[in-house]
């Protein structure tokens, strides 16, 4: 994935694609990387939504917008237990990222974020900080 095209946009500070392990993958930003503990809480919250979509019928999470006091996540489940993070100053980005993820055909479909064996209090203590 290119990841400089997503931090190419305007407001988009880091681009980060991680395993389900908090293995950092692939990074590109301005700032520092996130830590591991961060890298697994984004994909813990994304398998969260994905079961949360399954139990009620709506199937599989594909993508999660935060919004926190310091800006927006975007997180975007990729094939083989991957998510990409994408860190933007605000909201106004947001649509521009979908764009070019969208836009990147061999991650169009998704592989389900499935993490039955994950342990959710390993993500209680990540550092809550970029």
């Amino acid at each position: 994935m290119n990841l400089s095209a997503l931090t190419a946009i305007p407001g988009v500070h880091q681009a980060a694609v991680a395993d389900d392990s908090g293995r950092l993958l692939d990074l590109v930003g301005e700032i520092d990387p996130p830590s591991s503990a961060v890298l697994v809480l984004g994909h813990a919250t994304l398998a969260a939504a994905a079961e949360l979509g399954r139990r009620s019928g709506a199937g599989d999470c594909i993508e999660i917008v935060q919004r926190h006091e310091g800006g927006c996540v975007y997180l975007h489940s990729l094939p083989h237990r991957r998510v990409l993070m994408v860190r933007c100053g605000d909201g106004s980005a947001i649509s521009a990222v979908r764009a070019v993820v969208e836009s990147i055909s061999h991650y169009d479909e998704p592989e389900p974020s499935r993490c039955g064996a994950f342990d959710v209090s390993y993500a209680m203590h990540a550092e809550p900080a970029w």
